[in-house]
């Protein structure tokens, strides 16, 4: 039998985590607002959306590129580390990452049905549920709970947030049954051995000193990192973590050919955009996301499903 529990934070601790959300999370959306009533646009890079979907439907590929994204891949990985618990040698994670749920109409449709077949133990979610960065998300929630409810991890589902979200939709997940981490570290027993498994606050948008004084865990268990986007790479491999899980960047989702990317949308780890990586003895993995944000499109690049398979070291 799984013994599934979930280490126990202070409520201040929590309370600390939202008051700092919060306070960033007004920041931004100010900044946003006055930046919208002088150009009519909240991103700078928005005023070119348009004039790029005009272009690409004058050359016939609008249509095409809804089409690429669309098709997701179910991206397959063996990983293998000495450090891991012989209780959890073939312990299978699914990563589902970058939903952005009302940008592409019946994008859940399509995650539930890849996701029907696959066996795994845990299901993590890395973040950015909805499309904008501010405003209401209430439309996701229906198309987030079908996707929760069309997992089957033995171990349930644990999420994060990301650039995109907001500290109000953490009510609405643990409703669904969802552990939600917010700078907080749980645990995953089996037998008497157990993993461990950090959840940081989004680095990108949302940058504080908690986020790194969560990784700092003393513990020497084997220990994995969800965090949005790559940028606490050398933090995590400082503080002795094993496995790194993030999204964010889409692989660049619109690319160009052999998937060069036109923007990475970093402020570090540039070359960590995309995929399987390794910094000192941390291993981690980049996954370009089920969803896609501003145009609805993808070219040059797949969404992915990842479904890892951890291995011990013989």
């Amino acid at each position: 039998m799984i013994a599934f529990t979930a280490e126990k934070i202070e409520q201040n601790q929590r309370k600390n985590w939202l008051i700092n959300r919060k306070k960033l999370e007004s920041i931004r959306y100010n900044k946003l607002s006055k930046r919208a009533k002088r150009t009519g646009e909240t991103h700078l890079i928005d005023r070119l959306y348009p004039a790029a979907s005009v272009f690409l439907k004058s050359v016939n590929l609008y249509n095409r590129g809804i089409k690429n994204a669309l098709s997701m891949q179910i991206n397959r990985q063996d990983l293998t580390f000495s450090q891991l618990p012989a209780a959890f040698n073939g312990y299978k994670i699914l990563h589902l990452t970058d939903l952005h749920l009302d940008a592409l109409p019946g994008i859940e449709e399509v995650i539930c049905e890849k996701i029907a077949a696959l066996e795994y133990d845990l299901c993590v979610l890395t973040g950015d549920y909805r499309k904008l960065t501010i405003g209401s998300f209430e439309e996701i929630v229906a198309p987030l709970e079908k996707i929760i409810n069309c997992t089957h991890a033995k171990d349930g589902v644990v999420a994060i947030l990301g650039n995109h979200d907001t500290h109000e939709i953490v009510p609405f997940l643990e409703e669904m049954g969802v552990t939600v981490l917010t700078n907080e570290t749980m645990y995953i027993e089996r037998e008497v051995e157990k993993i461990m498994i950090t959840g940081v606050d989004d680095p990108h948008y949302y940058y504080s000193g908690q986020a790194v004084e969560a990784l700092r865990t003393p513990d020497e268990s084997f220990k994995m990192a969800l965090i949005h986007s790559p940028e606490l790479y050398e933090e995590a491999a400082a503080n002795g973590y094993h496995l790194y899980l993030c999204g964010h960047t889409h692989a660049g989702q619109i690319c160009l050919p052999q998937g060069i990317p036109i923007l990475r949308n970093l402020k570090k780890g540039h070359h960590l955009f995309r995929g399987l990586w390794q910094h000192d003895r941390l291993t981690g993995y980049t996954s370009s996301g089920c969803g896609v944000s501003g145009l609805p499109l993808r070219f040059f690049t797949r969404g992915e499903i990842a479904l890892f398979t951890l291995r011990r070291e013989a």
